[in-house]
């Protein structure tokens, strides 16, 4: 007989990084968490260092990895996150800058003149959002701006999930869910949002391509296995945002169910 599949979820939230690993009925077998490692170097800015996040994330989903019988049988891996907060790379795949919290609201003088070059309600038609700083595609101009060089040398903005994903398997992709945070998506024909971004000077092509939640992206990698304990078989799929993943998995996706989501942040849901 075959031996029954183990199936990894992981999210790296505001303030842990939780992993657990499932049978394919959704029982828990094995679980683990650690603090997500954020930097505050003065008052209202915060941010994550890459690579010790990807350090601490590994290093949690070892945990786990070491808990289990047989971890050759982990034949999935998939990652949510908190929203916008992302990595810039290079087009080595390198980071050109820290991830900027997405509570971090140092992108305020970017919001402002988006909203007065693009319009505030042609955003929100546009993408669903009402125009905060904390969203991805200010927090771009803010690097256009501030960060020269990093910008210049960006070739990629990845989602955290995202990025953990790119450093499980080497494919960088991003969901829609993440993506709808970003203020870059465009909500009406599940693409980004190419007009938008030219008139603001932002390449379209530094969004990563879209993929649904769950789709396959690649296989784990020999350097992540050795970092983290899993196959080299496993597959790792799209994950998404850590409330909308969330929604799903206690069934709130049609009318007449809602969901408060409350961690660091508080998310209702209300499908319509």
């Amino acid at each position: 007989m075959n031996a029954e599949p183990i199936l990894i979820g992981a999210d790296v939230g505001t303030t842990n990084i939780k992993v657990v690993a499932f049978d394919r009925s959704g029982r828990a077998l094995e679980g683990a968490s650690s603090p997500t490692p954020t930097h505050y170097p003065k008052p209202g800015r915060a941010h994550h260092d890459p690579e010790e996040l990807w350090n601490s994330f590994a290093a949690t989903l070892r945990r786990v990895t070491e808990k289990l019988d047989d971890p050759g049988r982990v034949a999935s891996i998939a990652v949510a996150s908190m929203g916008e907060a992302a990595v810039p790379l290079d087009s080595s795949g390198e980071p050109t800058h820290d991830i900027i919290a997405w509570f971090d609201g140092r992108a305020g003088p970017q919001a402002e003149r988006l909203g007065r070059v693009a319009g505030q309600d042609r955003l929100f038609g546009l993408t669903g959002l009402s125009l905060q700083p904390i969203f991805g595609l200010c927090k771009l101009l803010w690097l256009e701006e501030n960060e020269p060089d990093a910008y210049s040398r960006t070739a990629t903005w990845l989602n955290v999930a995202d990025y953990m994903a790119f450093r499980l398997c080497g494919v960088a992709a991003t969901d829609y869910s993440l993506a709808s945070r970003t203020l870059a998506l465009d909500l009406h024909n599940l693409r980004w949002a190419g007009e938008l971004l030219e008139e603001v000077g932002i390449p379209p092509d530094l969004f990563a391509p879209l993929q649904g939640g769950g789709s396959f992206l690649g296989r784990v990698t020999p350097d992540a296995a050795s970092a983290t304990g899993l196959p080299e078989s496993s597959v790792v799929a799209a994950g998404g945002h850590d409330h909308v993943c969330g929604a799903l998995a206690v069934g709130v996706t049609h009318k007449g169910t809602m969901l408060n989501s409350l961690g660091t942040a508080e998310a209702i849901f209300l499908p319509l």
